[in-house]
């Protein structure tokens, strides 16, 4: 059944949509600022579930590129609009509904934003069910959507590639353009029909992030916030979190590498966990938990979160003397499968280790 998304909700959104990226994805705090500034006390945006959908065309949109030059040279809201408009002066066609293509920060909101402005609906979905840095990491690609017709959009200038069926050789263009116009850019493409999109989208990841911030949000004790989160993740295509170790996080190390974020940081357990240690690695997003040996690796979900609120922290924020909790969550099945881990898996993220997901209690078990 449908539901709606009001002004209040959009805090809510902002804070799920940070905790789902695992670390990655951009700050949320800037486009939820653009949300509110545009959004008018009674706008309301429907959101379609999966059952809600059949015969509509469907498109994604979001921003790729800098997060930090997003947040730096702010966009004016309308780009997402921009490069809608000259999408279906291609495909000829109007658009009925847009839909995330990456749940996890920035992208959770950007087609929000372009939906209040065309009083379109939005479909409860994703095609990555956290954060992922390439275009081809998605259930789309997977699936056979095509990425083209796609339409990038900066402030003032629009780019069109299309006839390329490569998604690789598409994304690589799509970088060339970002280099030269400003180091990011927002696009639409991934147009589908509602039937193609039911079968390879991540159903209900919109309002999963949804119900993760309105818990987080609560004046309510640590132990009831902790209690609601499990809840929501319980409630939804995700498995049960585990909790891996609360403390304080020592021996941060940070460098970038070819665009990227990329290091590794030691927790120190405190409490039950005295005398326990995890060492977490990341590349733009947390990618693995190391105890002696690793015990969680990407595509499942790593949440370093405070400890004291359980908002999440990005990997741009982590910093010697933090106090947190870390809980690994098992991703959705359909990011799970052989064919999903050949593009997402440990050795996409240069980590040389195989792909062993959590099962159960298995955050005990390890391999080399």
């Amino acid at each position: 059944m449908s539901w709606q998304i009001k002004k209040q909700d959009i805090p809510f959104l902002a804070i799920g949509a940070k905790m789902i990226a695992c670390g990655g994805g951009g700050n949320t705090k800037t486009i939820q600022s653009l949300l509110l500034s545009i959004m008018k006390d009674d706008d309301v945006i429907t959101v379609k579930t999966m059952s809600d959908i059949d015969d509509e065309w469907i498109v994604g949109i979001g921003m790729m590129g800098s997060t930090i030059l997003y947040d730096e040279n702010i966009p004016s809201g309308e780009e997402g609009d921009q490069a809608l408009k000259v999408y279906e002066s291609i495909v000829q066609r109007r658009v009925d509904a847009l839909i995330s293509v990456e749940i996890g920060g920035i992208n959770a909101l950007a087609p929000l934003v372009t939906a209040v402005q065309n009083h379109l609906p939005v479909v409860d979905g994703d095609s990555m069910g956290r954060a992922f840095p390439e275009l081809y990491m998605t259930t789309f690609y997977l699936n056979q959507i095509p990425l083209t017709p796609l339409v990038l959009q900066t402030h003032d200038v629009s780019e069109v590639i299309q006839g390329i069926h490569d998604i690789q050789i598409a994304a690589e263009k799509t970088k060339d353009f970002i280099a030269t116009n400003g180091g990011y850019v927002h696009f639409v493409g991934f147009g589908a029909k509602a039937r193609k999109m039911k079968t390879s989208m991540i159903p209900g990841s919109l309002k999963l992030i949804y119900r993760l911030g309105m818990a987080i949000k609560k004046d309510i004790s640590i132990d009831q916030k902790m209690e609601e989160m499990l809840a929501v993740f319980g409630n939804s295509l995700y498995g049960k979190p585990h909790e891996i170790i609360r403390g304080e996080v020592t021996d941060v190390s940070k460098w970038f590498e070819q665009e990227s974020l990329i290091g590794k940081f030691t927790v120190e357990g405190n409490s039950s966990f005295l005398n326990k240690w995890v060492e977490i690695e990341f590349k733009n997003e947390f990618i693995a938990i190391k105890e002696k040996q690793y015990i969680c690796t990407i595509p499942d979900l790593i949440l370093v979160l405070d400890e004291e609120s359980l908002a999440p922290y990005s990997v741009s924020e982590i910093q010697e003397g933090l106090s947190v909790i870390i809980f690994a969550v098992p991703a959705p099945s359909i990011i799970r499968t052989k064919d999903m881990l050949a593009i997402i898996g440990p050795h996409n993220f240069d980590l040389a280790v195989p792909s062993k997901l959590l099962q159960g209690d298995c955050h005990h078990e390890a391999w080399n």
